[in-house]
Parts: C-alpha cells; structure tokens; sequence
C-alpha cells in the first residue's frame, strides 16, 4: 500500500519558521540553509517517523524538489515510506553492490535517486532518496552530504529504537524471573527450614529409642538408623548452605532495581565481615582449597574473636570475596626458595586503618594473601580494569572480570581496591569506610 504524503503540521511548521527566521537574517532560501535546517531539525525530531517525514519534506518545501524515501525491508528490498509526490511509487534499481564506500548517485527517467548507506563500518544500505527531477552534476555534493546526513542521524535513531526493544525485553525479562525464580526461592527457603526440622526430630526420636537386642530380627537396621539420621541431616544442611549462597548471588545479581536504572543498586545495611560476608564464602571454597593443595590461615596479627561491621549490600559484597577467593584458587603458587617453604598458602585478615577516609574518619581494610611471583610492575595499575589479564596467567582460565567487579562493587561501597606484594605474597586489599 503506498504512503500518502506527509501531511505533519508541526513538521512543515519548524521548516517554514526556521526558513522565515534565515530570511529575515538576511540569508537566502539556499541548499545550504535547507541542509542547515535539516541537520537542526534531524536532531530535535527523536522519533524515526518524524525523521523519515523531514527526509522528505526539507527537499521539498526549501528547495521545491519532490522526493520520495524508501527504505529497506525484512527482505532487503527497498519500500516506499513517505513521498511528496503525486506521481506515486517509482520502480528502479541500483547498481552491484548498492552501497560503496560514499553513497553514490544513479540517474533514471527523470528521477535522480541518492543512495543512504550507513559506512560506520560494513556499508549498509539503509535506504534511498528518490528526487523526482534531474539533478544536474554541480548539485552531486549537495545531495550526497544531504544522504550522508541522513544515513548518520538514522542509524543512530535505529540503535534508539533497537534498544528500546532490547530494554523493554529485558524488563519483561526480569519481571518473569521475580515471578518465576525469585519467589520460588523464598518458599524454597522455608521447605528447608521444615525438612531440617523434621530431620532434627526424627534423629531425637531416634536417640530416643530403647537400644534393640542383639537377637532381635530388626537390630542391624535399629543400629544403622542413628548413623543414617546423622548423615541425612548433614547432607541437608550443607545443601541447605550451598542453596543459601546460590540465592544470595542469585537475587542480589537479578534485583529487578539493577535493570531499572541501569547499574548496580545497593541495598545497604550493617553487616558481620567475619561471620556474615568472610567465612561463609570460606566454607563454600575450602574443599576446592583442600583439592589444589593450598592451605588456609588467619594473619598472625588479627584478632580473629572481632567481627567488625561494615554497611554494605550483603550478597554483591559477599560475591567480591567470592571473586578473590576463586583467583586465589586458580593463581596461588608454591612460596619461592627465598620466600618460605615451598608451600601454597592463602592468608586472609582485617585491620582498622585510621583517617583512611579524612581526619577521624577510619576504615577497615581487608585482605587475602597468596603465595606465588610477583606480578610484573609493569601491569600492576591495569589489574583492575575490565578485561586485563596478566601475561602470566595465560594457561589459566579466564575473563578478565572478576577483579574488575570487585574494583565497581567495593567503589560503589566508597570503598578501594589495591594491590601490593610482600614476598613471598601477592596481597589484595579492599578499605572500606567503619560502620
């Protein structure tokens, strides 16, 4: 079905003002005033259906040249989409490849047609503007700057209404996995909760039995009973801890607020460093410790009996020392010959550091410690930046984002990150302002 013309008054309106305004600065009704107004109104219309309509109609009120645009569809062919001629939709076709490196210009019954190809990288042919009388050869730089201009301002008004999509999808999304994952996982929570119960008395009703004769039919199964209900209720609270971790990672990573405003989104409330955020990603490592070798111990300094509060969001915290303590496990080397004793050690701590963050002001720095070389000095400023891995964990596995989440999460807390190297220790701190 053809377009009719373009009849949007407040288009035509901002034309016809800014070409009155030109006038009575004296200017005259030129190409250059109608490219001029073309670029300042491309940029004021934000929808792609007001742009398509300029397209056309800056070419025919400012210089009275008809023009038609077509534009490329689903299947590549080129559609009429608004025209300010009667003479309605024109076949034509361009040449092989249709889009070189600069829009080109094809001639034909009367018509002069401007390829639109956006050349920000692969040339792409967006579309093309047909104008419906001979363009004579000294008007060629014109038109190709007016396609040019076009093709810029629609690709970027293509990638607005692309990411509207994309948002509005991921929107969708999110809501679906609050509905469909996150409450799920709340009642999840409490079917834990009732089988630990359940299991916690079926042990006492067990222990509570009278011991069974030896002679008795049932007595292996009455002596395995104990051991069984022991065993279950362990299995189910080390499933219970894992689900827990994986929920706390789960539901702070896909809060619906981060989606809404488009980065992370703290939920902040005192915290135990110790017993909340530290030990609990301890113990979910420390069989994945136990395989590599490496042995864990608290600095000799520390004192291990204060667990120090610090305001922070819960589960992206804990996922920042989740982060340090998976690189220690993939990084951590034996000691040197001069630094110790041959062995891998993962040492972890914290410490008041007084006017860390202005006079009177203490923090508390964390830190985890790993045996292994130094990393060259050369690449130290870059650890933390997205993507950047050291030359020398090549053979390892690896993003490059793990130390680049901490550095966002821990500076969100209006905390800081930092790197030094005590041999034989690579040492990775975080100071974070007291509670």
């Amino acid at each position: 079905m053809q377009p009719a013309p373009p009849k949007r008054a407040h288009i035509r309106t901002s034309i016809l003002e800014r070409l009155a305004r030109r006038k009575d600065e004296g200017l005259p009704a030129d190409r250059l005033t109608a490219l001029y107004i073309f670029y300042e109104l491309g940029l004021e219309f934000e929808s792609l259906r007001d742009f398509k309509s300029l397209c056309v109609l800056v070419p025919d009120i400012c210089l009275g040249t008809p023009a038609s645009l077509y534009m490329r569809g689903p299947k590549g062919d080129l559609r009429l989409r608004r025209t300010t001629s009667a003479q309605g939709s024109k076949v034509f076709s361009l040449p092989d490849p249709p889009c070189p490196q600069s829009p080109g210009i094809v001639r034909t019954d009367g018509a002069t047609i401007v390829t639109i190809c956006d050349a920000e990288q692969e040339p792409t042919l967006l579309g093309a503007l047909s104008l419906h009388r001979e363009v004579p050869p000294d008007e060629d730089a014109f038109w190709l700057e007016y396609a040019r201009g076009a093709a810029r301002i629609m690709a970027v008004k293509l990638t607005a209404v692309s990411n509207r999509k994309r948002l509005t999808f991921i929107n969708n999304l999110v809501r679906d996995i609050g509905h469909n994952v996150i409450v799920p996982n709340i009642q999840f929570k409490l079917l834990f909760l009732q089988l630990e119960r359940q299991l916690t008395q079926l042990q006492r009703r067990i222990d509570g039995l009278t011991p069974p004769r030896r002679d008795a039919p049932d007595s292996d199964a009455r002596l395995e009973l104990p051991v069984l209900a022991r065993d279950l209720l362990a299995l189910q609270k080390t499933i219970s801890r894992r689900f827990q971790h994986s929920s706390l990672f789960l539901e702070s990573l896909l809060r619906r607020s981060h989606f809404e405003k488009g980065g992370y989104d703290l939920l902040l409330k005192p915290c135990r460093f110790k017993s909340q955020i530290f030990e609990p990603q301890i113990e979910r490592f420390l069989s994945m410790f136990r395989a590599q070798g490496i042995r864990i111990e608290v600095a000799p300094d520390v004192r291990i009996d204060e667990d120090v509060v610090l305001q922070a969001d819960l589960g992206l915290f804990s996922q920042v020392f989740a982060n340090l303590l998976a690189n220690a496990i993939k990084y951590t080397r034996p000691a040197g010959p001069n630094g110790g004793t041959g062995e891998k050690l993962m040492r972890y701590g914290w410490e008041t550091v007084p006017d860390s963050f202005g006079q009177g002001r203490e923090g508390v720095r964390v830190f985890v410690a790993t045996t292994g070389p130094e990393i060259p000095p050369a690449e130290q400023a870059r650890l933390f930046d997205e993507g950047f891995r050291s030359a020398e964990t090549d053979s390892v596995d690896g993003s490059g984002h793990g130390l680049s989440f901490v550095k966002q999460i821990v500076e969100l807390h209006r905390g800081r990150v930092g790197y030094a190297y005590e041999a034989p220790m690579n040492i990775f701190s975080i100071i974070m302002p007291r509670a």
